[in-house]
């Protein structure tokens, strides 16, 4: 039997039509993945690394913390996203096609957003200043904004070796003193910009991990150099947030208490704890220069 091309040839047409348009939807997909239009941060941390590298439009909501001016260093520019209360059902209704969030997030909301199928990427607390280019680098990927990740991954990185670069042996200590008596201790992102900045972090000295008391006893007998209260707590007084401001520690004379660090700066990881580094390594050069044995 004779063939026929002209069957053939309309079989190879078709076949080819099917990879055109497999190919591209294959690309629509990845451009999708790659940079996802409609984005939702359900956590303060995330929020700030969202804020910071998404493109006009692509994110469509933040957690109320960020709004907080003394837990978030970006609080006036979230002014302008609507706000979440990281609930499921507050996601459900924005259907957004990527989720971010913490590890220690609402307990119930990530596996029940992953079950329904969002796409859903958690971001874990445990920070230090090491820790913050590759969250930058991460965000940045799954956003698509991969140039402008590199380039405040790299402005952090640069600024964070030059002021490590100009430290020495006069080491004064330090102590982050926050409500009701709480410590920042060693693994926390405190300990680090400390330790960066040229300060000997006495709750790390002592063996505090994370964030833990300490006695009041301890620090009238080691009196340190400067004791680093939490900036905004005025706006907002309690009884918890009297106790670094204790008239035992007020009575010190070669101890400086105050908020030294900038509101929110060392809340969360990311690009803008440059400026908590930059505050306490200047601090450490007025009162103990290079030069002075400690």
């Amino acid at each position: 039997m004779p063939s026929k091309p002209g069957w053939r040839g309309g079989l190879l047409k078709a076949l080819y039509r099917t990879s055109i348009a497999s190919f591209t939807l294959a690309l629509s997909c990845l451009s999708a993945i790659a940079e996802p239009a409609r984005v939702m941060s359900l956590n303060l941390c995330t929020d700030q690394l969202a804020m910071a590298l998404a493109a006009p439009g692509q994110l469509i909501s933040i957690s109320f913390l960020s709004r907080d001016p003394m837990l978030s260093p970006l609080s006036e520019k979230a002014t302008a996203y609507p706000i979440n209360h990281g609930r499921a059902e507050e996601v459900f209704l924005e259907r957004p096609n990527l989720v971010v969030t913490g590890t220690y997030s609402l307990q119930n909301t990530t596996p029940l957003l992953k079950r329904l199928g969002f796409r859903v990427e958690e971001f874990s607390f445990v920070q230090t200043l090491d820790t913050i280019p590759g969250e930058i680098r991460r965000m940045g990927a799954l956003l698509g904004r991969e140039e402008r990740a590199e380039a405040l991954a790299r402005s952090f990185e640069t600024e964070l070796a030059d002021i490590e670069s100009r430290r020495c042996e006069a080491r004064p200590t330090a102590l982050a003193y926050e409500q009701a008596g709480v410590a920042l201790g060693r693994g926390t992102l405190a300990d680090s910009v400390l330790a960066a900045a040229g300060f000997r972090n006495l709750a790390s000295e002592a063996g505090i991990e994370g964030m833990a008391p300490f006695p009041l006893e301890l620090i009238v007998e080691q009196k340190p150099d400067i004791i680093i209260t939490r900036a905004g707590e005025e706006d907002a007084p309690s009884l918890g947030a009297r106790v670094p401001h204790h008239p035992a520690l007020r009575a010190f004379s070669g101890t400086r208490i105050g908020p030294f660090v900038p509101r929110g700066a060392w809340s969360c990881g990311g690009p803008f704890v440059i400026q908590a580094v930059k505050a306490l390594a200047a601090l450490r050069e007025e009162i103990a220069p290079c030069g002075e044995a400690r």
